[in-house]
């Protein structure tokens, strides 16, 4: 189809008035969701796209949403932004919006990133990742009132728009787990430390310590970037200086990665005498050799969760009300068993 599809036009196709279509596709409350679905698909289908000049011209909205985007360094592959892109993305292509996605280096200054990004007009909101706790840039952009969305949360008063995996719940499975394996003193891998997930992690793995009697050694706790490179460092200097480990949960499946090339060096074998755990979004765990179990969310779920409910914000909804934490899946796949001729 070509640019003369208009919102009657897929009125017309549905059967419904465009007042209906209009409100359907500004996913409204006053219209039920099966309704919000089959516009949506039938837009996709007859190839709709709002006209942006007048409705920008009209609304004083750009109709652009910044997702800011911190990159990895260099020969570090982050697939995480590529599909968190592609979730947002592709809600937004639906409402007529588009994305500006803003990188962020590792040298840059994520606040002055930020008030440029704000300054330019050029975007009606932002959706933030790699929230802290005290996060800085979650603080000024409150005080500005500008419209915001976080992928994780902040522990600040002020209630503020996000969606979230229960990380903490992760860690406290994911410790059981590692235990009830055999492990007697298994490794906890986590984001670096400053992140507020990486803390939701070692708060639950310190719970299913305590749980178990267990005391947590601090060396059992090792904070790093999540890379393919810092996990190959990791597995090498814990291989090397404490030998007696058999088993960690990586919270990251990037770092997963480089931790089981660091394996190979040392004649360890995942599954056999080393068992891993690991988290992340893609299913690139089942194609590690040999695959490990994770949990996994969604990467591009996420994204659209991002983009709907930011947009949701815009429109005027309470931030309070705003706010999503889903639990992950695990995918059983041995790999954090050992076998019996080496336990």
């Amino acid at each position: 189809m070509d640019g003369r599809v208009t919102l009657r036009t897929v009125a017309d196709h549905l059967g419904l008035s465009p007042t209906t279509v209009s409100r359907a596709l500004k996913r409204g409350d006053d219209v039920n969701a099966d309704t919000i679905d089959k516009v949506e698909a039938a837009a996709r289908a007859l190839g709709y796209r709002p006209h942006l000049g007048g409705i920008n011209l009209r609304t004083g909205r750009t109709h652009a949403i910044g997702i800011i985007l911190p990159l990895g360094g260099e020969g570090d592959v982050n697939k995480f932004v590529a599909s968190l892109i592609e979730g947002v993305s592709s809600f937004l292509k639906t409402i007529g919006y588009r994305t500006a996605v803003v990188p962020l280096l590792r040298d840059d200054d994520p606040i002055i990133v930020l008030k440029e990004l704000v300054s330019e007009n050029s975007v009606d909101g932002i959706i933030l990742t790699n929230t802290k706790p005290q996060d800085e840039r979650v603080k000024w952009l409150l005080q500005t009132k500008t419209p915001f969305i976080t992928f994780g949360r902040t522990e600040l008063f002020s209630p503020h728009a996000f969606v979230d995996v229960d990380h903490e719940r992760i860690g406290a499975r994911a410790g059981a787990m590692m235990f009830d394996a055999g492990h007697s003193q298994p490794l906890l891998i986590a984001p670096p430390e400053d992140l507020t997930y990486s803390m939701q992690f070692r708060r639950g793995w310190a719970q299913i310590h305590r749980e178990r009697g267990v005391d947590l050694a601090p060396q059992s706790v090792i904070c790093a970037r999540n890379s393919s490179n810092a996990g190959l460092e990791i597995a090498s200097s814990v291989l090397r200086d404490r030998p007696e480990i058999t088993g960690a949960f990586i919270a990251h499946d990037d770092t997963a990665m480089g931790f089981v090339s660091g394996l190979r060096p040392f004649g360890k074998h995942v599954g056999e005498d080393f068992g891993i755990i690991t988290y992340g979004g893609t299913r690139m765990h089942s194609f590690i050799n040999p695959p490990l179990s994770a949990f996994t969310f969604p990467h591009v779920t996420t994204g659209q969760s991002l983009a709907r409910l930011l947009i949701k914000l815009i429109q005027g909804g309470r931030p309070e009300e705003l706010q999503e934490v889903s639990q992950a899946d695990f995918n059983d796949l041995g790999s954090h068993h050992l076998t019996a001729k080496r336990l």
